[in-house]
């Protein structure tokens, strides 16, 4: 016979009664008394003292009560979220604006139906002045040497009255509800014209050593997509108040358009995002062709020809996300991103902290190993001298090649830091997740500036500095006289970038000797 108790050698097994004794009747029946007595207590307790004001019987209050202190289960939530999964018609709310600037809108209850992003409402004032021009753009005409991209027809975006959407026949009988925050990023390829969205880091420039290195630096796609699209939706949601991570990203391109040929984009959909639904084009045609109309709960609205088209900053950037310093956010506005990449790092054996609470991180962004590059002597000096500073417990210094550094490292460098550095390039682009307040140097050659990283560093409340050599290059000079941005300059992607180490020296420890007492926020 099968036992689950082992069996020893020499050692005889007493036979296991089933039948109940006397005591352990008597055991039984107290604890069912104590059982009747406690769940009458309840009853009488919610009774007299929470009854609830309303209409329902005594039992069903009383249930309601109890449920209320009992732990909420998945299948419960699963439940409601089923029951209001379709909504009648006649009960479709309107769609109301909620913030945003040109070419980053956000949405409650915005429909989608028939292929066509529709808002619903009775007050079309309360939209962006530019109406569609500043949300949602169309293709480009084909005789248009330019490509220029015009705002939306009807057939992809229109704004209507529920008087006019009942007239035309606009909606289903019914909508599916698209619970949780989608971000949704209207950038499409047209022939040979890209979506910016997958722009990558050429490794051709890195020398051979990085054929062989599956390790790649944060590439022009991390950097479009989450500088600038991904980091912009995110900046609108959250200056509504609203900080949950996104149930959804919808791409109306092609994934072969926005995947990045070194995978960081992915990497960071699936590892930092890693409960977010990646909804492609064929996802959007099936919900086209499915004859069905849809309701999203939120949803925020990436499109760059809507900003350069209505931005009140852009055209003189040239920068989509010009304007997203307009909007106002919290010191904190970042934390929610920036926790979920921290448990990712530490889950991985990161230490976060400093190794010495009172001797700030500095993270130099070493690009020696590509075409934009400092001239040799310079970076020699550069290095000589974060290293005394180093030597004399002023900073904890990382020279940090980062197209060495594993994807995950390099994000757990990101959240040590408390300065970085480094000639201008994609590298700069790990300020994102440096702490608020950190400090940014980007190096430039004299004769010009770009503004890719300013940009970010003013979104994340850094404080950031352009360098020409000696010299900051102040905001007040980044401008022509007729306000648009000053030229790059012929030397700015050259190898002959030249900077003074010793005046970088005195930036990083006059900005080491303010950050000394900053410490790393706890985990929620």
């Amino acid at each position: 016979m099968f036992s689950i108790f082992p069996r020893s050698r020499g050692i005889a097994l007493e036979p296991i009664t089933t039948a109940p004794t006397k005591k352990s009747k008597m055991a039984i029946n107290k604890l069912a008394g104590c059982f009747l007595l406690t769940f009458t207590v309840i009853i009488v307790f919610t009774h007299f003292i929470i009854i609830q004001d309303d209409d329902r019987t005594g039992i069903s209050r009383h249930i309601t009560t109890l449920k209320q202190w009992l732990p909420s289960t998945s299948t419960v939530e699963a439940d409601d979220k089923w029951d209001n999964l379709y909504v009648p018609r006649e009960e479709f709310p309107e769609t109301r604006w909620v913030q945003g600037v040109a070419g980053f809108n956000y949405f409650h209850n915005l429909y989608l139906s028939n292929g066509t992003y529709i808002v619903l409402t009775s007050d079309p004032e309360h939209l962006p002045a530019k109406g569609v021009t500043a949300i949602f753009s169309g293709l480009s005409d084909p005789e248009d040497r330019w490509h220029h991209r015009p705002a939306a027809g009807e057939d992809r975006f229109m704004i209507v009255s529920p008087e006019e959407a009942e007239e035309r026949q606009l909606f289903e009988r019914s909508a599916v509800r698209k619970t949780g925050v989608s971000l949704m990023f209207n950038d499409v390829a047209e022939g040979k014209l890209s979506s910016f969205l997958n722009h990558y880091y050429h490794f051709s420039k890195l020398g051979f050593w990085a054929a062989r290195e599956i390790r790649v630096v944060l590439t022009d796609s991390l950097f479009i997509l989450s500088g600038e699209m991904f980091l912009g939706l995110w900046r609108v949601v959250a200056a509504s108040g609203e900080t949950e991570l996104p149930a959804r990203l919808i791409y109306r391109a092609n994934a072969t358009d926005w995947r990045d040929h070194a995978g960081i984009t992915t990497w960071f959909q699936q590892a930092v995002l890693a409960e977010t639904i990646v909804e492609e084009v064929t996802v959007y045609e099936d919900r086209k062709k499915s004859g069905m109309t849809f309701l999203f709960d939120k949803i925020a609205i990436a499109d760059r020809w809507a900003a350069h088209r209505a931005g009140q900053e852009v055209k003189y950037w040239n920068k989509a996300n010009a304007d997203l310093p307009l909007l106002n956010v919290t010191r904190e506005w970042m934390d929610p991103l920036r926790n979920q990449i921290k448990k990712l790092v530490q889950t991985e054996g990161c230490e976060v902290k400093r190794n010495d609470p009172e001797v700030p991180v500095v993270v130099y962004v070493n690009r020696q190993l590509t075409g934009r590059r400092l001239v040799d002597a310079d970076a020699a000096e550069l290095l000589e001298e974060m290293e005394k500073l180093d030597a004399e417990g002023v900073i904890e210094f990382h020279n940090a090649f980062m197209e060495k550094i594993p994807r995950t490292d390099q994000f757990c460098l990101a959240l040590r830091s408390d300065i970085m550095f480094g000639v201008h390039g994609n590298g700069l682009s790990h300020q994102l997740w440096m702490k608020p307040g950190s400090g940014v140097m980007e190096i430039m050659p004299t004769t010009g500036f770009a503004r890719d990283y300013a940009i970010l560093g003013e979104m994340m409340g850094h404080e950031y500095y352009a360098i020409h050599h000696n010299a900051t290059f102040p905001p007040d000079q980044w401008r022509k006289p007729n306000g648009w941005m000053v030229d790059q300059g012929k030397d700015f992607h050259s190898n002959r970038i030249t900077v003074d180490g010793k005046f970088m020296a005195g930036m990083v420890r006059k900005m080491a000797e303010e950050r000394r007492y900053v410490t790393e926020p706890e985990l929620p």
